[in-house]
């Protein structure tokens, strides 16, 4: 069956281009989900993720045009869309607009896009592209920190840990004597750097509210914040303590009440959580240390 659908690719493909551009007059068209289903047998082919998959580049453009625009579930051009961009590198899918298919409202195209951003994890090359993209950066950021679904969390969360550690401070990746450095690589001083982003942790996970253009949590939102806040941390300073321990922006740590020179672990154990009144939280904070204990090993250099 596979062979037959490979020698009628292309004639599939092109129905499908006819189909979405239906769909692109009018957007409450009905998907065809036969031939998307035909479509997607030919992309689990070998010819197609071998030899054939850029001949259809123009079709992932003419999905990305769509789908902002579908009156109805996205659900299975999602699907396909994935199956279509299996064989792309960063490089191919770098040019969407990722922060529309980012934002808290786009729900239906969260996983999508972190799918897709998830290819420039692949070597720190890739991850500095993304990093030239703050918007993007910023967006997955605040995609972490406050969406209601837990496994996007659990996604971005994933995403953002996987482009830090392929982000080092040379090009290849490696220091002359063959080790990862991380700490100063593309993404750590975008997110760290760069005010707008590095304010995010702080905006919807200080206790107090503090000036600023985002949408303010509600309560159980913010608590959801900082056990996420929580949870990343570990991860982060195992790959580089200095980034979470020391200070990157003096004006948005003092307006939280850290001291000279303190950053987002301070800020996470003595300023961000009501201990007395959310146990919960308290509780979460009791097995953070226990996290931080075991996870990061601080060299005695820099202890």
């Amino acid at each position: 069956m596979l062979s037959t659908m490979a020698s009628t690719a292309s004639t599939i493909l092109s129905e499908l281009t006819e189909h979405l551009q239906a769909v692109d007059a009018d957007p409450t068209t009905p998907l065809d989900r036969d031939l998307l289903e035909k479509c997607e047998l030919y992309t689990s082919t070998s010819e197609y993720r071998n030899e054939t998959w850029k001949q259809f580049q123009p079709l992932f453009f003419q999905l990305a045009v769509l789908l902002p625009k579908l009156q109805q579930n996205p659900a299975p051009l999602n699907h396909f869309i994935l199956k279509l961009a299996a064989p792309y590198s960063f490089d191919q899918v770098k040019e969407l607009d990722f922060g529309a298919g980012l934002a808290l409202v786009a729900t239906h195209f969260h996983e999508l896009i972190l799918t897709l951003l998830e290819k420039a994890t692949a070597t720190g090359i890739d991850a500095e592209k993304l990093a030239n993209r703050p918007d993007v950066v910023q967006s997955v950021v605040r995609l972490l920190l406050c969406t209601s679904d837990p496994g996007i969390a659990s996604k971005a969360e994933d995403l953002v840990i996987s482009l830090l550690k392929v982000s080092t401070n040379t090009p290849a990746g490696l220091s002359q004597e063959g080790v990862a450095q991380h700490g100063r690589g593309p993404i750590w001083k975008r997110i760290f750097e760069d005010k707008g982003i590095y304010d995010l942790f702080y905006i919807f996970c200080s206790l107090k509210p503090l000036p600023s253009e985002e949408t303010p949590l509600s309560n159980r939102d913010k608590t959801l914040a900082q056990a996420r806040l929580l949870q990343l941390l570990p991860k982060v300073g195992v790959l580089d303590w200095s980034s979470i321990t020391t200070s990157h922006h003096p004006e948005i740590e003092q307006a939280v009440g850290l001291s000279n020179g303190q950053g987002l672990l301070h800020f996470a154990t003595l300023h961000m959580v009501d201990t007395k009144d959310d146990l919960l939280m308290h509780n979460s904070l009791i097995n953070f240390y226990s996290d931080l204990i075991s996870t990061v090993r601080t060299p005695a250099s820099s202890a």
